[in-house]
């Protein structure tokens, strides 16, 4: 009497790798610090919703740059020249002052002359040149102030200077205290948007004082 045996099938060799895949993985986070760990102390949990602190130290994780550090870099790249809050300043006009001896004009600018008097729209004359050179001192002393020189004039070294952020001459350019020369446009803009609201020495017409 012979006897019949049924052979299983042969397990397809894609069933037989993914089977290895699955060990290798279990294997894998079998061997992980956090599985270490809960199967060391059975009774801690793996996640938890507890506060805890990292130490960064520890971490292995690469980390983007601090935005705020590159932004500051690029900053004191642009603007080298850092003036000194602690030290006065000599506001000549609008554009033009002095401290610790260095004369210093905002570049692609002309100044509203310190003695020219304006009429306003009734027609009374104001102080407009005075006017002008007391906005450039208030500027001044509000903020640390960041400039880039652009070279030399009449003595006066030419430079673009930053307040929070904000260009020196186009605030000035746009509040009507400070003049864009003929042949120039970086102010060209902020100038005309004066003219039409009327600021500063735009409010109506120049009367003397240059």
């Amino acid at each position: 009497m012979g006897f019949i045996m049924n052979c299983p099938e042969p397990i397809p060799r894609t069933h037989y790798l993914a089977g290895l895949l699955l060990v290798a993985a279990y294997l894998g986070a079998a061997s992980s610090p956090a599985v270490a760990q809960s199967a060391a102390n059975p009774s801690d949990p793996l996640w938890s919703d507890a506060p805890k602190r990292i130490d960064r130290g520890s971490q292995r994780f690469e980390r983007l740059p601090d935005t705020n550090a590159r932004q500051a870099e690029a900053k004191a790249a642009r603007y080298p020249l850092r003036l000194k809050r602690t030290l006065p300043y000599i506001v000549v006009d609008s554009v033009s002052f002095v401290q610790e001896g260095k004369k210093y004009r905002l570049a692609e600018l002309e100044p509203v002359p310190a003695a020219k008097t304006c009429k306003n729209p009734d027609g009374q004359r104001w102080a407009c040149g005075l006017k002008a050179r007391v906005a450039l001192s208030r500027l001044l002393r509000a903020k640390p102030i960041r400039c880039a020189p652009l070279g030399e004039k009449d003595g006066f070294m030419l430079v673009e200077c930053v307040r929070n952020e904000k260009d020196l001459g186009g605030t000035l350019a746009a509040a009507g205290y400070a003049l864009t020369p003929a042949g120039k446009d970086r102010y060209r803009a902020e100038e005309e948007e004066a003219r039409k609201g009327r600021k500063g020495v735009w409010q109506a017409e120049p009367v003397d004082g240059n």
